[in-house]
């Protein structure tokens, strides 16, 4: 009796096979790719988010506090050898568009700091000087510190309360017709020096951008592949006006 003679596959038969298979991981490969990109850019935005948040609630917090414990110095001399310094010490040593330079005991611990904010680059960055009450002067800050590379814009502005004479040469500065009346506000994206004691709130606006670029995304304004996020504060100083 004889046996049966085996059949194996055909040239034809292994080809559509290996065809096949190379589909489905080419397939397969799409899929993980694509997923890893999704969470890349959830990655990113999330870093982006995190970043944005905790600088705009250390900045709302630190400049909440301005002013506070800064009449217990007996110095009357602010920090020596800064771009803001004239030489008076001040609630708000320099506020500009781009910058905010203030004095406060942030840490509540009877020690007053400088504090300054700017933008340096992409760069959020903090400096700060500390009162040195034995040796009766200003310690060395140590330099501006990064507190996020990821902030594409700090953008400042700050609404001055006039006094009964006014700070406009009885100019009408709320446009309600009324010539520097008592507790007439007006906005400044850069006060004077003698308007910076008569500071009454702060807006702050913080944007910030992904550290990469989403090929798959146009951003509306810029038209490159940013994703971005915009924070703004309107903060209050409780202890302004020196």
């Amino acid at each position: 009796m004889q046996k049966k003679a085996r059949r194996g596959f055909t040239l034809i038969e292994l080809m559509i096979t290996v065809a096949l298979s190379a589909v489905i991981l080419a397939a397969g490969y799409q899929i993980f790719t694509g997923q890893r990109k999704s969470y890349a850019i959830q990655q990113d935005l999330t870093d982006m988010q995190q970043h944005l948040r905790g600088c705009e609630q250390m900045m709302t917090r630190e400049i909440r506090m301005a002013g506070y414990n800064v009449k217990s110095l007996t110095t009357r001399n602010d920090v020596p050898g800064t771009p803001f310094n004239n030489g008076t010490i001040e609630t708000f040593e320099e506020a500009t568009a781009h910058s905010i330079t203030f004095t406060t005991d942030v840490e509540n611990d009877g020690t007053v700091e400088t504090i300054r904010y700017s933008l340096r680059g992409t760069s959020l960055v903090r400096e700060m000087w500390r009162w040195n009450a034995a040796l009766g002067g200003w310690r060395t800050s140590g330099g501006a510190r990064s507190l996020s590379d990821q902030i594409e814009r700090l953008y400042l502005g700050y609404w001055i309360l006039a006094d009964r004479e006014g700070l406009n040469n009885n100019q009408d500065d709320d446009g309600d017709f009324q010539v520097d009346e008592p507790g007439e506000s007006c906005f400044r994206s850069q006060p004077a020096r003698g308007e910076r004691k008569h500071i009454q709130m702060v807006r702050l606006a913080l944007t910030a951008k992904t550290s990469r670029p989403d090929l798959r995304y146009k951003h509306p304004l810029y038209k490159d592949h940013y994703r971005r996020m915009t924070l703004t504060s309107i903060i209050r100083p409780r202890n302004a006006g020196f």
